[in-house]
């Protein structure tokens, strides 16, 4: 099961199961953001040097990344397997860590060849403790008041971040910044836009786990497309509404969407609503607050109204996955984009699965709709527990920068695939697979603690690479951005759960009908007077 992509305004169901626990402006460090220290100050943080950038050059792709953010491509997996780190990070010191798991937890070190063959690997015995996604604020928070960190964990959204960091966490600016990076090159792989989500109190505060610039994707189920005879790319609402209309059949259990809060988002794209906030003479508008938003709901409630939606459309346990591989709903809205390799899986019993990308235009269909781009940044930033032995910050650094080996090197075979023969076999092209065996025990949440940049790849689908690459390319070309990426907001961590929940419950009755669209204006005055004025100062004194 996939890593969900986070709606900064519901957790979207999907391909992924449980939502993730960070949102784009939760983590993220700059300013002051509410939290009432002067320095976690824009003034300081601005001054940060951030890591070098190093692009690795080990690999050609077959497709190669762009400017816009679209990735690097690979048909084939590569034939050529180069090592990325030279000697063992460690010399069989014990290091603990905790991150979130979306699996079943896999056997022990003791009856897992593939741990105990990453713990050789590492030179360390790695003692992981392994939380469901969902549980994890939760364990997460009695970490944090437990006193009792592990050496390096996932970080989880707090409130008053920045001093928790200071008081908690190593600073790691004399390890990373600028060139000092060097010494740990697979990290320098990681982009510059990325670290800025670790930087606090004038410092660098973690590791980023990167994410694309596109960040999710729309994705369908082509066969059901091409059975109602309907094109995959709706030019418009009234041919995404026919279009939907065609692929709905209630009696033989079937509807064109599935959960409300992917349809909402796929909605807001095509009325150019803002990427969450938009900076308009210095000031920040909300996207709940703008007409754009506003005729997005209105266009939901249509959908709604003609019966296109599955009936539990609102249900917050929606069970897209599933009901997606079912052939039940025949687009899935705004889910992660890594979730790719998950559907074709989930598929590969059906013989009529074909998996498929659809685009969003403008509301009259007459050009593509600007892009949310970076909707998520990072997915998380890792924090390394402060230690009283400098030493034991290099040993772990060592150790995430072996976890971030680019796609194709030795390292990375491992990391994903496990022991050749045991784990996973290779096809006569190359590309390799995991065993039942490797299912089970390769799930190790390791690459919450530390990964490479995202490359696109589908094994044994070599043509999977080049519908990726060319949907990418094609709704990259035109984006907006969230000027609030970047930027940390303590009411939005302490706060904006609740209120942000109370505002859906009301948008959920409007696009149900039982209230009319006008009570909108006053949910957005309730949201703006309990959380949305106050972020708006916290990012407002940032920019």
């Amino acid at each position: 099961m996939s890593e969900k992509a986070f709606g900064r305004r519901s957790f979207l169901a999907g391909a992924g199961g449980a939502a993730v626990f960070l949102g784009m402006g939760s983590l993220a460090g700059c300013g002051n953001g509410g939290a009432g220290r002067q320095g976690n100050s824009a003034a300081s943080n601005s001054k940060v040097v951030l890591p070098a950038y190093i692009p690795y050059t080990g690999l050609t792709p077959d497709l190669p990344a762009t400017a816009d953010g679209v990735e690097a491509a690979f048909r084939r997996f590569p034939k050529e397997r180069p090592r990325a780190v030279a000697d063992k990070p460690g010399n069989g010191e014990t290091i603990t860590g905790m991150s979130q798991t979306y699996y079943a937890v896999p056997p022990g070190v003791g009856s897992n060849s593939y741990w105990a063959g990453l713990n050789d690997r590492l030179g360390v015995d790695l003692k992981l403790q392994m939380v469901a996604a969902a549980d994890y604020a939760q364990k997460f928070a009695t970490t944090i008041a437990g006193n009792d960190l592990p050496d390096v964990m996932q970080l989880g959204v707090a409130a008053n971040l920045p001093l928790l960091l200071e008081k908690r966490f190593a600073r790691l600016d004399d390890h990373l910044a600028g060139d000092a990076i060097k010494k740990y090159p697979n990290l320098a792989n990681i982009p510059t836009q990325h670290w800025k989500g670790t930087v606090f109190n004038g410092g660098i505060y973690g590791i980023p786990i990167p994410r694309g610039a596109v960040s999710v994707y729309h994705y369908i189920r082509q066969d059901l497309f091409e059975a109602a005879g309907v094109s995959p790319e709706p030019k418009g609402l009234a041919e995404l509404t026919e279009t939907a209309k065609a692929l709905t059949d209630p009696k033989a259990r079937r509807w064109a969407f599935g959960s409300w809060g992917g349809v909402r988002e796929y909605l807001l794209m095509m009325n150019k609503a803002p990427n969450g906030w938009r900076e308009e003479g210095g000031r920040l508008v909300h996207q709940f607050e703008t007409e754009e938003y506003k005729q997005g709901i209105a266009d939901l409630a249509q959908l709604w109204a003609a019966g296109v939606m599955h009936p539990d459309a609102f249900s917050d346990q929606f069970p897209a996955q599933n009901l997606f591989t079912a052939g039940t709903i025949a687009i899935n809205c705004f889910d992660g984009y890594l979730g790719w390799r998950q559907y074709i899986q989930n598929g590969a019993a059906d013989e009529k699965f074909k998996l498929a990308l659809m685009p969003v235009y403008t509301r009259d269909g007459s050009e593509l709709a600007p892009w949310f781009r970076g909707y998520i940044t990072n997915l998380s930033i890792t924090g390394l527990k402060k230690q009283s032995d400098p030493k034991k910050i290099e040993l772990i650094l060592r150790m995430l920068n072996w976890l971030a080996a680019p796609f194709g090197t030795e390292e990375y075979v491992y990391r994903i695939y496990g022991q050749e023969g045991v784990d996973h076999t290779v096809s006569p092209d190359g590309d390799p697979k995991l065993t039942q065996t490797g299912l089970t025990n390769t799930v190790l949440p390791i690459r919450y603690l530390s990964d490479a940049p995202a490359v696109i790849y589908q094994p044994g689908r070599p043509q999977d690479a080049d519908m990726q690459y060319s949907y990418q390319k094609k709704v990259l070309a035109k984006g907006t951005a969230n000027p609030t990426v970047g930027l940390f907001s303590d009411t939005h961590a302490s706060k904006n759960t609740a209120v942000e929940k109370a505002f859906n419950d009301g948008v959920k009755e409007i696009v149900q009908g039982r209230k009319p669209i006008g009570t909108l204006d006053d949910l957005v005055k309730t949201w703006r007077s309990s959380a949305g004025d106050a972020m708006r100062r916290d990012y407002e004194g940032q920019l």
